[in-house]
């Protein structure tokens, strides 16, 4: 009777040591996911997706993460300092010809959070081409992966005559939402192919086409050629649908022979959008004139997209010359106690910081002294640090 208790108890003995001889501590898979994700190391992150992929029933996912992680080795050139770039290409190569749509799928779900291996993950999917941008094209009318909607309409482009002829076909789909065709139409304009010509002119002449859109194929028509377009466009940034506004008004700076008189009327629209796209514009089209309005942005109430395009316009202007004495302008703004809000005047320093106008106040200091009554308000009147601080770095920039 004891002998048939033994022999269990042994069975237990043997199948508990068998469990102890188990991989303890996480797996490759785990282990390789972080050191490419978190570490941004292909390298090491290579060794384990490696083993993961023998060691894992389902191989989807070290098989997605492995072609993000040789891809990443190759565009760092660690794999080249590491003695492994022939071994990354030809894996690189093999695993783009050889990949499915699920494994496609998986890498988006991996590269749809901020990382830094996202753009050379995404650059093995424009090379895989068609079947990559019939996801593409697929995940932005369904709104999947809303965080890389940016980049799925540069990696069309990239793709080249594929991401044309992809383009195109969705664009004329009677099925595609008005908002989709849009962003299909920015990329045909970034393309700059003719070819879309024809296909851009049906979508216009429907009934349905919203009035947006429709001056949106105005402006990339014009891009490709068609310069009749031209006076339509310039009319545009007046019209009263804040959509037209605001394609006619990013157009702007490449409409050749613009006044710019038109741009600085147009400054006076409230869409923060539409101002924006015309402060861009006039960095192109200069005119001194604008000055006083682009001074009259900073420490206006539009948001910080159109201010900051102010600043970056009158630097350009103050390196061509065109901004005289605005250096004084914006001190005597800032230390006059007229600009209440103090996002504005963190906007005046920014200003001040740039090359140009700290060279005028340092060219004035003699006759105004500007940084002596800059640095007696620094001490004496500003109480937010939000101002303080950088004000405290141009008074240290012109010392």
């Amino acid at each position: 009777m004891k002998g048939f208790v033994i022999i269990p108890l042994v069975v237990l003995l043997l199948a508990s040591l068998g469990c102890e001889t188990k991989q303890k501590g996480p797996s490759n898979l785990t282990v390789g996911k972080s050191k490419l994700i978190d570490s941004g190391n292909a390298l090491e992150a290579v060794i384990h997706l490696e083993k993961a992929e023998e060691e894992e029933v389902n191989k989807l996912e070290p098989r997605a993460l492995l072609l993000i992680a040789y891809s990443y080795g190759l565009s760092t050139r660690d794999a080249n300092a590491g003695g492994d770039e022939a071994k990354f290409k030809n894996q690189r190569e093999q695993r783009i010809e050889q990949l499915t749509e699920a494994e496609m799928k998986h890498i988006l779900q991996v590269l749809s959070k901020p990382s830094q291996v996202r753009k050379a993950g995404l650059q093995a999917l424009v090379d895989k081409g068609y079947d990559a941008g019939v996801l593409i094209l697929d995940s932005l009318a369904k709104g999947r992966y809303p965080s890389l909607h940016t980049d799925f309409t540069q990696m069309l482009v990239d793709m080249g005559p594929i991401g044309l002829d992809l383009t195109l076909a969705k664009l004329t789909d009677e099925t595609t939402s008005s908002a989709l065709k849009g962003k299909l139409v920015q990329v045909l304009a970034d393309i700059g192919d003719a070819k879309a010509v024809d296909a851009l002119k049906s979508v216009q002449s429907e009934t349905t086409t919203a009035p947006g859109l429709r001056m949106q194929i105005n402006t990339t028509l014009y891009q490709l050629g068609e310069e009749s377009y031209k006076r339509d466009i310039i009319t545009g940034i007046s019209h009263s649908d804040v959509t037209v506004r605001r394609a006619a008004a990013k157009a702007m700076v490449n409409i050749k022979g613009i006044s710019p008189k038109t741009l600085i009327a147009g400054l006076k629209d409230e869409d923060s959008e539409v101002v924006t796209s015309l402060v861009e514009a006039l960095e192109v089209h200069r005119d001194a004139a604008a000055t006083d309005v682009l001074m009259d942005i900073l420490t206006g109430e539009l948001n910080k997209d159109p201010k900051q395009a102010a600043i970056n316009t009158l630097d350009v202007y103050g390196q061509n010359k065109l901004a005289r004495g605005l250096a004084k302008r914006a001190t005597m703004l800032l230390i006059g106690g007229t600009v209440s809000d103090p996002d504005n005047r963190y906007y005046l320093v920014q200003l001040l910081r740039r090359e140009p106008f700290k060279k005028q106040i340092k060219a004035l200091k003699t006759i105004e002294d500007l940084g002596s009554k800059l640095h007696a308000y620094h001490e004496k009147k500003e109480q937010e640090d939000l101002v303080k601080i950088p004000l405290a770095q141009l008074l240290n920039e012109v010392q």
